[in-house]
């Protein structure tokens, strides 16, 4: 089967094919347009990550500090692991630090309709740009101090 049919047609017998060929260092089969857009897919990958969790980071961080009286032990620990989750995706994947402050804009534009969706908040209530830098954000101590137990 060729490779090109191989890859639209069953992607995962795809994939072993690709995978054994590059075992085997069998140049000839491997179906290098595709790897090539599936290696950049990879990547685009680890930075939509890194945006997910930063939107759930900079949500939660606005709902805390917008609606203090609605504070909970839910929006406590969802800040600890998304803080945590940020520095691991960051070691694992330190090539993204380049793209920070691209991925805190993005981040917040999806953390402000987070925060929306999850207050009876109006839109007006929220700043426009980012209130704070990205390492502010994943600080412990910023806004809600991660680094003690919670007391609600």
């Amino acid at each position: 089967m060729d490779k090109p049919f191989l890859y639209d047609q069953d992607f995962y017998g795809w994939t072993q094919q690709q995978a054994k060929a590059l075992e085997q260092r069998l140049v000839m089969e491997l179906d290098w347009q595709h790897l090539q857009e599936e290696i950049q897919a990879l990547g685009r990958q680890e930075y939509r990550e890194l945006v997910s969790l930063l939107s759930v980071l900079l949500g939660h961080l606005l709902k805390w500090e917008y609606q203090p009286e609605q504070r909970s032990r839910s929006w406590f620990l969802t800040i600890r692991e998304q803080r945590h989750a940020i520095h691991r995706h960051l070691r694992q994947n330190p090539s993204l630090k380049s793209r920070i402050e691209e991925a805190l804009l993005d981040g917040f534009e999806a953390g402000v309709d987070l925060a929306l969706r999850e207050t009876n908040l109006p839109l007006r209530t929220f700043p426009e740009h980012c209130p704070c830098s990205f390492d502010d954000a994943i600080a412990d101590n910023f806004l809600c101090d991660t680094r003690q137990d919670w007391e609600g």
